[in-house]
């Protein structure tokens, strides 16, 4: 047997079974998610999946971490078609200060929409009653949010990110975001028409930009 072929073979399928849970999660809920639904969405046989997951436990652990890392490895201006048609414009210079903010606003708004934040949603709500999940879920929720801070840097660029107060910004900003975004489960809005979008760019330019210039 080549042993690099069997352990392709393993590590394939071990792929597709966290994406069919990640998938599960998405489209029918945590409720839902059970092993033997992921088993028949990732096409494995049952002893397949045990070996690699052999409780349910075991699998949504291992669908936190996978979804920390498609969340840690995604670029959001390397996104798809719906993305660009959302965020309409190219990344404006640092010099333009206001455009900059408001553009990054749109950047970090637009990038809750994407699945994989709905599919953490469910694993969220799930952990609230199960500890060992929690546990799972804050460590890798930890190291997101480091990893959005750092993107976010980025998207507003340095003369807005060194203006005093910019730290306490973000952190009231994206919670303000996150919040919201846990209503589109059940809103059936568009967000593109977000209204809070006009209020998140005000309070850029009030509390960065008007206080300093």
């Amino acid at each position: 047997m080549d042993v690099r072929n069997q352990a392709d073979r393993t590590a394939h399928s071990r792929e597709l079974i966290l994406d069919a849970t990640i998938e599960c999660l998405l489209r029918e809920g945590y409720a839902a998610t059970t092993t033997v639904r992921v088993q028949a969405m990732a096409g494995v046989t049952r002893g397949r999946l045990l070996h690699h997951f052999p409780s349910k436990q075991d699998l949504l652990t291992a669908a936190v971490a996978r979804l920390g890392e498609q969340r840690l490895n995604r670029r959001l201006e390397d996104e798809d078609d719906e993305f660009d048609r959302m965020l309409g414009e190219a990344r404006p210079g640092e010099s333009d200060l206001g455009a900059r903010a408001d553009w990054a606003i749109l950047t970090l708004w637009t990038g809750l929409m994407h699945s994989s934040f709905f599919s953490a949603l469910e694993l969220w709500t799930a952990s609230r009653t199960d500890d060992e999940l929690a546990d799972s879920v804050r460590s890798h929720e930890k190291i997101v949010l480091d990893r959005v801070r750092e993107n976010a840097r980025e998207l507003f660029g340095s003369e807005i990110t060194r203006r005093p107060g910019y730290d306490e910004f973000f952190t009231m900003v994206f919670a303000s975001m996150r919040g919201m975004a846990v209503t589109y489960t059940f809103s059936r809005r568009d967000p593109h028409r977000e209204p809070m979008l006009s209020t998140w760019k005000r309070a850029a330019r009030t509390l960065l930009l008007d206080a300093v210039e």
